[in-house]
């Protein structure tokens, strides 16, 4: 009788906690305002194969970041799950936060280990400013306006002598007007049509991925609870979230019957795609000078990212707990308002510590049980933007027999998917190669065609 009254009790308390709805947050409307960049894919387009290992070899991946569509429904999404005390996205049982060499890696632009960015300086300097636009000092000077509470070329004359260089074949100095441009408008948005003195700046400096996480995390944190218009670099935070969801399977093939929102809810750490092997991370940025976290400086103002957090999602594996005493420091504030401030992350950025794989351990994106409940509990404190949904594909066991430990047995999942993953990958690389191959032998046959032709008609 006794075990029926407990059986009972048991059933009641289920039906209770299915009928009750769990607590949730508030969530918030946000808006993703992007100029037209028109005019700047017509231009990059310009950069021809022929020419392309050279610009990205001088400024990066950034037309891959020019052309990228930015859909605002996975970032409205992502965005609910913010966590402003640790600087990171809190899911069901896993965390993710952008990275320096995450962006590093996005855009092919190495973090140079010295002060980045910290503000615009406070005189105009023509001469290194025409210097590295291939301009003279004179046109920069005559054609340098005001917008606003910013200073800068405008995006129309920018064009202009773009497009004179492409004419002329001068194409060191069109690359080097193109990226400002690219900088300006997409990497470092600050004015409609305009091209600012920090993007400028920070073109110069050759050294804009802590800027851009630093802005990243600036414009989210400021905005978090407030919505409204999030003014960072749009297509690089897109293409950070959407290379961790998974790629194929039940995620993809909902979409078009579930909302986003449902698809995320289903996702479970099982189901997102760890860097183990996509990003070769060797050294990790874990503080700076005296800070014990990563403190960042963007064109607007000040924030701090705590890079244990995301040792997982670099493929390094997570069983350190409590993450508490990590992530204690926080600076949060706008440029302009603390100078000194300013000039210890200044001094800070002096004196980099970067870890790599012996000292973080085991290359492997595995989470130790008490990584996980550590997270959970956190969610108990966060809580869910959304209502919980089943998981769309089958999950590991959470227990199995004494002889096979249930992280052994889920590492081995992980290391299956990952292989057939990696096969895809390479699949969809080797039929790349083929269409270029095909394609290059089009050109080749037409270029034949015409000398041909053109000896045919000399005869």
């Amino acid at each position: 009788m006794h075990i029926i009254s407990q059986v009972h009790s048991r059933a009641c308390s289920l039906i209770k906690m299915a009928t009750v709805p769990e607590p949730k947050r508030k969530t918030c409307s946000y808006s993703f305002h992007r100029e037209p960049l028109t005019p700047l894919i017509e231009l990059g387009s310009l950069v021809t194969d022929d020419r392309l290992k050279s610009f990205v070899g001088r400024y990066g991946d950034i037309l891959t970041v020019l052309k990228t569509v930015v859909d605002p429904v996975p970032l409205q999404t992502l965005l609910q799950f913010y966590d402003p005390e640790l600087r990171c996205f809190t899911f069901q049982d896993y965390q993710l936060a952008p990275t320096l060499e995450e962006y590093s890696i996005l855009l092919s632009i190495p973090i140079q280990h010295q002060t980045p960015f910290l503000d615009v300086p406070k005189e105009v300097d023509f001469r290194l400013i025409a210097r590295a636009l291939r301009l003279s000092v004179k046109e920069v000077s005559d054609s340098w306006k005001s917008s606003g509470d910013v200073v800068g070329l405008p995006l129309k004359f920018l064009l202009r002598v773009a497009r004179e260089e492409a004419e002329k074949g001068s194409w060191e100095a069109f690359h080097a007007q193109l990226a400002v441009m690219i900088h300006g408008i997409v990497l470092f948005p600050s004015m409609p049509n305009f091209v600012d003195h920090a993007a400028i700046s920070i073109f110069i400096g050759r050294n804009p991925v802590p800027t851009l996480l630093a802005d990243t995390y600036y414009a989210i944190h400021s905005r978090h609870g407030k919505g409204g218009a999030i003014r960072c670099c749009l297509p690089l935070l897109f293409k950070w979230f959407m290379s961790l969801l998974p790629a194929g399977g039940p995620f993809v093939d909902t979409q078009s019957t579930l909302k986003w929102t449902q698809r995320v809810m289903s996702l479970t750490s099982y189901d997102i795609r760890w860097q183990s092997y996509r990003m070769d991370v060797r050294d990790v940025i874990v503080s700076c000078g005296g800070f014990r976290n990563v403190p960042l400086v963007g064109t607007k103002g000040c924030i701090n990212y705590n890079p244990v957090l995301s040792l997982r999602q670099l493929g390094f594996v997570m069983s350190r707990r409590p993450l508490e005493a990590e992530v204690v420091e926080s600076v949060y504030f706008e440029k302009r308002t603390d100078p000194a401030k300013l000039e210890q992350i200044g001094r800070a950025w002096k004196f980099v510590e970067a870890k790599d794989g012996s000292v973080l351990g085991k290359k492997f994106a595995i989470a130790m049980p008490d990584y996980t409940d550590w997270v959970k509990k956190r969610v108990e404190t966060l809580l869910l933007p959304y209502d919980r949904m089943e998981p769309l594909q089958e999950q590991p066991p959470l227990v199995l027999a004494d002889s096979v430990p249930a992280e052994h047995y889920k590492q081995a999942l992980m290391e299956n998917r990952r292989l057939r993953e990696k096969e895809q990958d390479t699949q969809m690389e080797l039929y790349k190669a083929k269409a270029d191959k095909l394609h290059l032998a089009h050109q080749l046959r037409e270029v034949q065609g015409e000398d041909a032709s053109r000896t045919r008609g000399n005869v």
